[in-house]
C-alpha cells in the first residue's frame, strides 16, 4: 500500500503497457504474473483483506458484505446473516467494545516535552507535500491556471528541511507557480540550522559543487576545510543581520520575526565559537562524544541497533557497521583523518539541563537567555536512534541514482545532492518562500491568525498525534485549511500505536497455527532469512487494521487537552467525522500523501517503524 502510482506492487519497477492486476482486490497491479505470484502470500494477507471482498461471518460466502458497526471485526451478506450469527458473535462484539474502553482509559500518549536530541536527521521518510499529479492534477487534463497557481504548506512541529527539499525536487516540470512553506518547530537549533542552510544556498549559489557540500554539512560528522569555511563565513554574516536584511539578502526566501531571529542568532554564535580543527587539542571531539553516546544509550536502543544490523545482508551490514563507527556522509569514500574538521552544526545544548533550570518545555522562548550562560556546553546531540538513511526512501534512492557506487553512503550522498541541486535552481527562480516559526505547534494557530497568514493547502503534522491526540490536533488545524481547495488536507501520523494495542503484534494476537503459517509464508518468499529477519518482517504479513480501528476509536474517546472524554465508545463512522473533518477511509482507498502503512521487507538498509500509521483528513464536502 506504499507503492507509488504507476509502479509494480512487488518489484516497484514502472508498469508496462500491459499489466497484471490482482484477481481479488481492485488495488494491486503488477508488471507480470511472476511478480503477482511472488507477492501473493503477503498481499492476500494484508491489502486483499482490507480492499477485497470479505467472507460473510455467518455463511462464509465471499462477496459484497457490510461490516458490523459495533466492533468492526465481522462482515455479513445481509441482515438475515447478521441476525443468525448474533448469538455467536455477541460475546466477541462486547469483548471488543470493552477492549476499546480499556485502551481509552489506559491510553499512553507521549509526554509533551523538549527532548535532549534536536531532530537534525528526522524520524520519518521524506515526503512530497504536494503530489500534484495524484491530487489537483489527477484529472484528464490540467488547466492553465492550475499550472501557475501558488500553494501554501504548513509543516507543524516538524521543522526539518527534508520534506521541503523533496517537494521542490518532485515538482512536475510543467508547474510554473510558487511554493510558500511554513516550517514550525519549537527547537531553536533545528530552525537555526534550516535558516543557515537556506542562506548558504543563496549566498554561495554560484560556488562550484555547493549542493554536494551542503549534503555533507547536513549529515556528515566530519567536513573538509572548504565546507568549514563556508559555514564560518555564513555565520559571520548571519549574526549581523536583521530580519529585514535576511529577507532581502535571500530575495524573499526566508522570513522570520525579529524576536525569533534573536534566538537563532545565539545558536549561530555558539556554533561560531566552537574550535573544530580536529588536530587541535582543544577541539570539540565529536567522534568520541558520538561513541560515548552509543555506548551509554539504554539497552533498548542497543538491542534495536543490533536487531537492525542482523536484518541486513552481509555486505550491507558491513557498510552500516562502518557508518556507526565513523558517521561520515561524503561524495566518495574517505578516511576520517583526511576530513580535518568537526561539523559544528551537529551540536546543541542538552535540553534536560535547560528544562531543569528554567522549568519550562517552551525552550525556544528562552534561547536568548540560556545561551549566555557559561554552564551550557555545545555537544554532539543526534539521537542514537537516528540516521540519515532512515529519512530518504532507499527504493527511491536506487531508482533515481544511476551508475555503480562503492557504498550506500556514496549513493545516498549523490541522491540528496541531486535533490538539493533542483532545490537550489527553484530558489534561484525566486519561486520558493519559507517562513520559519519558532513556537509550539499548539500556539502556532493563534500566531497564524494574529499575523493574518494565508490558509494552507496542506498541513503536515508528523507524529504530533502521538502527543496531543487526534481531537485536539484537528481542532487546532482545521481552521487553517484552505476551504476553497477540495484537496486541502491535514496529514497525521502515529508511530507508537502498538504501545497502546500490544495484541496487534502477530506473536501475541495469533493462534500458533496461524503464526506458523505467516512464518512459513515469509520463509517461502525469503528462503535465506534469519530468525531476526523473520521476526522483524512478520508485520508485513499480518493485517492489523482491526486493531488500529480499535486504537482510533479509543483515541477519540479519550479526548484530552481541553476536549472532554466520551462516555460511550464512538462508532467508526463518527471517528471519520472527528472535529467536523472527513477522514480518508484507508479501508476503501489509498492515502494520497503518506502511505497508511510502509512495508518493511523491501527496503534493505532502512527500517521504517513497524507501528507507524498515517491518516489523512479532508474538509467535509459541500
Amino acid at each position: 500500500m506504499d507503492v507509488q502510482p504507476g509502479h509494480c506492487w512487488c518489484c516497484e519497477n514502472i508498469l508496462p503497457e500491459h499489466t497484471v492486476p490482482c484477481d481479488r482486490c481492485p488495488m494491486a497491479v503488477y508488471c507480470c504474473t511472476q511478480c503477482r505470484d511472488r507477492d501473493n502470500f503477503r498481499h492476500s494477507a494484508v491489502e486483499c483483506e482490507m480492499f477485497g471482498e470479505k467472507k460473510c461471518s455467518a455463511c462464509g460466502t465471499l462477496g459484497k458484505t457490510r461490516m458490523c458497526s459495533a466492533c468492526n471485526s465481522a462482515w455479513y451478506c445481509n441482515a438475515d446473516c447478521q441476525r443468525r450469527d448474533f448469538p455467536t458473535h455477541w460475546k466477541r462484539c462486547q469483548d471488543i467494545l470493552a477492549s476499546i474502553k480499556k485502551i481509552s482509559s489506559n491510553l499512553s500518549r507521549l509526554q509533551v516535552s523538549y527532548g535532549d536530541f534536536p531532530e537534525y536527521f528526522g524520524n520519518t521518510m521524506a515526503v512530497d507535500f504536494l503530489q500534484l499529479e495524484n491530487n489537483e492534477w489527477s484529472g484528464k487534463s490540467v488547466e492553465e491556471k492550475q499550472l501557475e497557481r501558488d500553494y501554501h504548506v504548513l509543516s507543524a512541529g516538524c521543522g526539518d528541511l527534508r520534506n521541503t527539499v523533496m517537494t521542490v525536487a518532485s515538482l512536475p516540470t510543467e508547474y510554473q507557480g510558487k511554493l510558500h512553506v511554513t516550517l514550525n518547530d519549537l527547537d531553536p537549533f533545528v530552525i537555526a540550522r534550516n535558516v543557515l542552510f537556506l542562506f548558504m544556498l543563496v549566498r554561495f549559489a554560484e560556488t562550484e559543487d555547493i549542493a554536494s557540500s551542503m549534503t555533507t554539512i547536513w549529515y556528515s560528522l566530519h567536513i573538509s576545510r572548504r565546507e568549514y569555511d563556508l559555514i564560518q563565513t555564513s555565520l559571520d554574516e548571519l549574526i549581523q543581520m536583521s530580519a529585514r536584511q535576511l529577507h532581502d539578502v535571500t530575495k524573499g526566501l526566508v522570513s522570520v520575526l525579529d524576536k525569533e531571529l534573536g534566538y537563532l542568532r545565539q545558536v549561530w554564535k555558539g556554533w561560531q565559537s566552537l574550535e573544530c580543527r580536529r588536530d587541535n587539542r582543544d577541539a570539540i571531539n565529536l567522534a568520541q562524544q558520538r561513541q560515548n553516546m552509543f555506548e551509554n544509550s539504554d539497552q533498548a536502543i542497543k538491542d534495536s541497533r543490533s536487531k537492525y544490523l542482523e536484518c541486513l545482508n552481509a555486505n550491507d551490514r558491513k557498510q552500516m557497521e562502518k557508518w556507526f563507527e565513523h558517521g561520515l556522509f561524503l561524495p566518495c569514500d574517505a578516511n576520517q583523518r583526511d576530513i580535518p574538521f568537526n561539523n559544528p552544526t551537529l551540536t546543541a545544548i542538552k535540553a534536560s539541563k535547560l528544562t531543569a533550570k528554567f522549568g519550562t518545555p517552551q525552550l525556544g522562548l528562552q534561547a536568548s537567555v540560556f545561551l549566555h550562560d557559561g554552564d551550557f556546553v555545545y555537544r554532539y546531540l543526534i539521537s542514537p536512534k537516528r540516521m540519515p538513511f532512515a529519512v530518504w526512501d532507499c527504493l527511491r534512492v536506487k531508482e533515481h541514482t544511476s551508475g555503480s557506487h562503492s557504498s550506500w553512503m556514496v549513493m545516498y550522498h549523490k541522491y540528496v545532492t541531486n535533490l538539493l541541486q533542483k532545490f537550489k535552481s527553484f530558489i534561484h527562480e525566486e519561486r520558493l518562500f519559507i517562513r520559519v516559526s519558532l513556537t509550539s505547534c499548539m500556539i502556532f494557530p493563534g500566531r497564524h491568525q494574529s499575523l493574518q497568514m494565508t490558509d494552507y493547502d496542506r498541513i503536515f503534522t508528523s507524529n504530533l498525534a502521538d502527543y496531543v491526540g487526534f481531537p485536539k490536533l484537528l481542532q487546532n488545524f482545521k481552521p487553517l485549511l484552505n476551504s476553497s481547495n477540495s484537496y486541502s488536507v491535514v496529514v497525521t501520523e502515529i508511530m507508537f500505536f502498538y504501545l497502546n494495542v500490544p495484541e496487534a503484534f502477530p506473536g501475541k494476537s495469533l493462534p500458533e497455527p496461524q503464526l506458523q503459517k505467516l512464518i512459513w509464508g515469509y520463509i517461502n518468499d525469503f528462503p535465506a532469512a534469519t530468525p531476526v529477519q523473520i521476526q522483524n518482517s512478520l508485520f508485513d504479513y499480518h493485517n492489523t487494521t482491526s486493531h488500529f480501528l480499535r486504537y482510533l476509536r479509543a483515541e477519540i474517546m479519550a479526548g484530552g487537552f481541553g476536549i472532554p472524554a466520551l462516555q460511550d465508545v464512538p462508532s467508526f463512522d463518527s471517528v471519520k467525522k472527528c472535529q467536523g473533518m472527513r477522514m480518508r477511509d484507508f479501508q476503501k482507498e489509498l492515502n494520497k500523501f503518506v502511505p497508511f502503512q510502509h512495508r518493511l521487507n523491501v527496503r534493505g538498509i532502512m527500517s521504517p517503524p513497524d507501528g507507524c500509521r498515517a491518516v489523512e483528513w479532508l474538509l467535509p464536502k459541500e
